[in-house]
Formats: structure tokens, C-alpha cells, sequence
């Protein structure tokens, strides 16, 4: 496995696949989706991983030309399960790179008030460099400028991006191979800090009794 894998993450119904397919040339055999079980393929070239023994596991994909991934997350598998079995993917494929780290949110999911939504956001925001919105409405646009201004009161170095209905994304801007992430843990080893590693991170350290400083929650289970 070779190239760059991009890393999405998202909540139901947050526009994830129709916006991505958007960077994809229908003549371009190089770049593949990979999505969990739940999410249905569409028109996407891709297929579906396996989540077994803490680890992702996807049938060998038959095109050498491939060197960009879009690996879609589950929001229904802690996320800091997924997160240490990435960085286990890296380390046993030097030529990977990760990409930019995506996450989508379905504006009308904030209108919940969750404190699980919530604390899972802030969770995906650590290692996210885009956050971006969909379903904007008048009744949730006042949330989505909340949750964007605390991320900024935070110096949050992420982007963020509304998705209109009507206008294609900036792409080439989401994208874009320069990392705005609060965490470190993909950067490479050489240039980590110690309190930069995913043993000392703190949604992926352990207490001494085995459960994480900052558990995750499962929102949408």
C-alpha cells in the first residue's frame, strides 16, 4: 500500500461521500474509497473494510496504480481504537502517507444539545484539519458559528468549511497536503517531541487501571 491516505470522519447523514466523489476524475483509476459495512458505496470505486481484533482489513485492492485513499471511518467503533490501528497501519507501509484528516458534520445533529455529540466533536477536532458542515439551516447556522468560534477561543489551528447545496467545495483547499491538526501523532517520528507521541496524547493515553484519561463516547450507537 502506497501514496496518500486521507482520513474521514463523520456523523450520519453529513454529506461525506457526495463531497468527496467531487475530487475524483471518473477517468482516473488512482484513487479508491474504503468504507465501513454501514455505509453503502454508491457510485464510489472502493470497497469495504473489516474491523477485526482492533485492526482494519480490506480485500488486496488489484490496480498498482493507486495512490490516493479515502478511508472512511466508523462512527459506530471508538474512535481511539481506529486511531492507534492507523498508526499501526503506517508503521507497516512506509510508503503511506496520512493526508489531511476530514471531519463531517450534519448541522442539524447539533440542535440536539448532546453532551456525547459534543464530546465526541471535540474528540474527532484533536486530530482533525478540516471540519466541515452540512445541512446548514437558519435554526442551526447560530450553532455551527458557536462551535467554530470555541475551537478558535481554543487556537484550534483547523479549518473549517460550510457545504453548500448549491456550489461545489474547495477541494484542492481541503485537501491540501500542509497538516492543521492539534495532534501530532502521524508527524514523523523524528520530529515528535516525547508529549507529541500517541502513548502521551490524550484522548489515546491509558490511566493506570487500563481505561483512557479521555474516553470517547459513541454517539450514534
Amino acid at each position: 500500500m502506497k501514496g496518500t491516505l486521507f482520513l474521514i470522519l463523520g456523523t450520519p447523514e453529513s454529506k461525506r461521500r457526495t463531497t468527496l466523489v467531487q475530487a475524483v476524475d471518473s477517468n482516473d483509476n488512482t484513487s479508491h474509497f474504503l468504507l465501513p459495512a454501514q455505509l453503502g458505496l454508491n457510485s464510489l470505486d472502493g470497497s469495504h473494510w473489516k474491523w477485526e481484533k482492533k485492526h482494519f482489513f480490506w480485500e488486496k485492492v488489484a490496480n498498482d496504480n493507486i495512490n490516493e485513499w479515502f478511508l472512511f471511518l466508523s462512527n459506530e467503533i471508538d474512535l481511539a481504537e481506529q486511531i492507534e490501528a492507523l498508526i499501526d497501519l503506517t508503521q507497516q507501509n512506509e510508503d503511506l502517507k496520512i493526508g489531511r484528516i476530514l471531519t463531517f458534520i450534519n448541522s442539524e445533529l447539533l440542535k440536539t444539545n448532546s453532551n456525547d455529540l459534543r464530546n465526541w466533536i471535540d474528540a474527532c477536532a484533536h486530530f482533525t484539519d478540516v471540519m466541515l458542515f452540512s445541512n446548514r439551516k437558519n435554526d442551526n447556522a447560530g450553532l455551527i458559528s458557536n462551535l467554530i468560534e470555541r475551537f478558535k477561543n481554543k487556537c484550534y489551528p483547523m479549518e473549517t468549511h460550510i457545504i453548500g447545496n448549491n456550489k461545489k467545495s474547495p477541494l484542492n483547499q481541503i485537501l491540501s497536503p500542509v497538516p492543521l491538526r492539534v495532534s501530532h501523532i502521524f508527524d514523523p517520528k523524528e520530529l515528535l517531541e516525547p508529549e507529541d507521541s500517541a502513548e502521551n496524547d490524550p484522548y489515546l493515553a491509558f490511566q493506570p487501571n487500563g481505561k483512557r484519561i479521555i474516553p470517547i463516547p459513541l454517539p450514534f450507537n
